[in-house]
């Protein structure tokens, strides 16, 4: 392989990982998301009671 190619490929496994750690972020923050919405309702369920 040539010096150029080498650095081709570098960059695209570069941003490959970045794109999946970009999806996991993604799915943690889902995660939080639902899990505040969650505790949210419970609070205005046992205000309501």
């Amino acid at each position: 392989m040539n010096k150029t190619q080498e650095q081709l490929e570098k960059l695209r496994e570069v941003a490959e990982a970045s794109l999946t750690k970009t999806e996991e972020l993604h799915k943690v923050l889902a995660q939080i998301e639902a899990l505040m919405s969650r505790e949210e309702m419970q609070k205005v369920s046992k205000k309501n009671k």
